[in-house]
């Protein structure tokens, strides 16, 4: 009988339910407070490894995992999470080691907002394996930018040193279809990169990235070409609206 070692895959049976369940008062699951109210309840159920308590207990904060290093991001979990609370929903999870696991969604079944949030969740426009140079100086915050590029249909490359980025971008400028830059950082700000990346090539479209927004950010970012700016923290819809809007403008040029 195999033993079961982190990150090592194993056979087994996974299966996947949906019904639906009234919950007539307030009820504390494992990972959330579930309102009364009436569900849709997605269940996932394994028969792996299962998950230990000390680990189980911390599968939804962002950048957790059991990974090895450069092999996973802990934001998988992370961003499920975000989207079943922001829907209104909650998460159950039960595991014994050695058995298996199981998972529990519960998402609102008749609530108006919620509904309006997945139609507009669902209708962001959305990228087609487009190449993204992503340069971010602190490294949550560029795997988390990844991660949501990655999930709009974009291919990210990120990188948290400009220099770095440079290189890569001047081995073959052509690889890339758009970058997306943070303003500030220790080495050159956005403004100066976009600079030396339209020495490269010209036509690259560019986001900046910025924690602030006024008049002087702008005059700079529109003195270096660049025409699409948006805020920190990186809001989904956002991201995807400035990023079909920076690839349509180059495809009309």
């Amino acid at each position: 009988m195999h033993q079961c070692r982190p990150g090592h895959a194993f056979g087994g049976t996974l299966s996947v339910t949906l019904d639906t369940v009234d919950v007539r008062e307030d009820s504390e699951l494992s990972h959330g407070l579930l309102a009364a109210g009436h569900y849709v309840r997605l269940s996932v159920r394994d028969t792996g490894c299962g998950i230990e308590p000390e680990v189980l207990e911390h599968i939804f904060e962002p950048f957790f995992t059991t990974k090895e290093a450069g092999r996973g991001t802990g934001l998988g979990l992370a961003l499920v999470q975000g989207i079943v609370s922001e829907l209104g929903g909650a998460i159950d999870v039960a595991s014994q080691v050695g058995t298996g696991s199981v998972f529990h969604l519960y998402l609102p079944r008749s609530y108006e907002a919620a509904l309006r949030t997945m139609e507009t969740v669902l209708s962001l426009p959305r990228g087609a394996g487009e190449r993204v140079l992503l340069v971010e100086d602190e490294k949550p915050l560029m795997l988390l930018a990844e991660e949501m590029l990655a999930a709009l249909g974009y291919e990210p490359a990120g990188f948290i040193r400009p220099t770095d980025a440079l290189d890569e971008f001047r081995a073959d400028p052509s690889r890339f279809d758009v970058v997306v830059l943070d303003y500030l950082m220790p080495e050159m700000t956005g403004t100066e990169l976009t600079k030396q990346l339209r020495t490269l090539r010209a036509d690259i479209p560019i986001v900046l990235v910025s924690g602030y927004e006024g008049p002087v950010l702008l005059q700079q970012a529109f003195s270096a070409g660049i025409e699409h700016v948006i805020t920190k923290p990186l809001a989904l819809q956002q991201l995807a609206e400035t990023m079909a809007q920076a690839l349509a403008q180059t495809s009309t040029h």
